[in-house]
């Protein structure tokens, strides 16, 4: 008899893909994408061998972490890149891949063993950085749950990331293109604010860029928000 899982996530990326789509059809896989749902009671009834959290916005209480086996997964070579918007931090410091890790949930934030490692480009919108990370965490899920992994520390120099806020998505045009173009792919995706301009009235969305020699073509929405 399979073991119950519970797949704890709370933006839509990780379900976008088809391997993915097919996995959570099956009976011993419970998805949660609520926080309220993420609660004591709730998993007692379910009572997952584990419980993965592709994309977690929320802080997990200390009662989950000490009953359950969670393993969350972070796209930054931790310990450099503790902290919020890793993907989009990372882009800002100039790196063009990073890994994806399979960590200990634990009470400090991003601060527990490493289980799996995966590579991932980081090129192109951040639609396409989701859909190459969703297939390496899907990878890791897997090996999970063919055998078990001991975790080893985190190794290195502690480096902290501060979450985007929309004020950070604002673009500054004094800078280099690649720089914006960087800012308009690395947050274009539907479950994130776009980079954008504002104009009097008027907020100037862009998406779909494209950077060729001394050029970036993109898409641009225009709205009225007052």
């Amino acid at each position: 008899m399979k073991k119950n899982i519970v797949i704890a996530c709370s933006k839509d990326w990780f379900f976008r893909d088809t391997q993915v789509k097919k996995f959570i059809k099956q009976k011993n896989i419970f998805i949660l994408k609520k926080k309220k749902k993420l609660n004591i009671k709730n998993l007692n009834k379910i009572n997952p061998k584990y419980i993965f959290f592709p994309h977690w916005g929320y802080k997990v209480e200390d009662n989950i972490l000490e009953n359950f086996k969670c393993i969350c997964f972070h796209t930054a070579p931790l310990p450099f890149g503790r902290g919020g918007s890793p993907i989009q931090n990372l882009i800002k410091l100039g790196f063009k891949k990073s890994t994806v890790l399979a960590i200990k949930m634990e009470k400090i934030l991003d601060s527990g063993p490493i289980y799996l490692k995966e590579k991932v480009d980081l090129s192109g919108n951040l639609s396409e950085i989701f859909e190459r990370i969703s297939k390496k965490i899907f990878i890791m899920i897997r090996k999970f749950l063919k055998r078990k992994y001991i975790p080893k520390k985190q190794l290195g120099k502690i480096k902290n990331f501060k979450r985007l806020k929309e004020k950070n998505n604002s673009i500054n045009f004094k800078s280099d293109l690649n720089i914006i173009y960087d800012q308009i792919r690395m947050l274009d995706d539907t479950s994130y604010p776009k980079a954008f301009i504002r104009k009097g009235e008027y907020k100037v969305q862009f998406f779909n860029a494209k950077i060729k020699k001394k050029n970036i073509f993109l898409n641009a929405k225009i709205s009225k928000e007052y």
